[in-house]
């Protein structure tokens, strides 16, 4: 092969591979730009010596496949439960009780309160937690393409403080229903109102 027919093959292929490069460096900073509503909590972390009772739970996409691959269709309340949890990658709940009030400081919330000022998310009002009183409560959405990609639920007693982050596309209606589930408590969501906690 002549040297000018190697020289052109060699510039076409350095050519193609510079637009290959380009494309993944878009599609990695599309990736990084676009929030999938994971958020880190391991500011909370500091909390658990001050608490008497503390609650982890870690549920990831992995655990949540497997999860659905053992429901039974032909089970009417396992496919329901299976429909429920379609489309979430993940659950995360963070739960502190303490002996004494004044444990948790505003400080403490400072580094998850900061992401969820994030691109996307917009704080909901209106909160009710059924059957318990909250001194605090707020609930977080992230939004993407008009879709609900992800909810951080914080709540808040003199003696306790709850924390849940669901990630994936939700269906509040169905999320409603995996109340009292993988440490989801019972809450009521709406639109309107001061977002305090009220007892029912």
């Amino acid at each position: 092969m002549k040297p000018a027919i190697l020289k052109s093959h060699y510039s076409a292929a350095a050519k193609l591979l510079a637009a290959a490069a380009l494309m993944l460096l878009t599609l990695a900073s599309a990736r990084a730009q676009t929030p999938d509503g994971r958020l880190r909590l391991e500011s909370l972390e500091s909390l658990a010596p001050r608490a008497s009772k503390s609650l982890r739970v870690d549920v990831d996409s992995a655990m949540l496949s497997l999860g659905k691959s053992l429901l039974d269709d032909n089970d009417p309340e396992e496919k329901t439960i299976k429909e429920i949890i379609e489309g979430l990658r993940g659950v995360y709940v963070r739960s502190y009780g303490f002996d004494s009030e004044g444990q948790v400081k505003d400080a403490d919330l400072t580094a998850l309160r900061d992401q969820l000022r994030g691109p996307g998310w917009s704080r909901l009002v209106d909160v009710q937690a059924r059957g318990e009183a909250f001194d605090s409560a707020e609930v977080y959405a992230l939004t993407a393409a008009g879709r609900v990609e992800g909810m951080t639920v914080i709540l808040m007693q003199p003696k306790r403080l709850l924390v849940v982050n669901v990630v994936g596309t939700i269906d509040l209606d169905k999320l409603r229903r995996l109340e009292g589930s993988l440490g989801i408590p019972h809450i009521s969501i709406g639109r309107g109102g001061s977002g305090k906690g009220k007892k029912n």
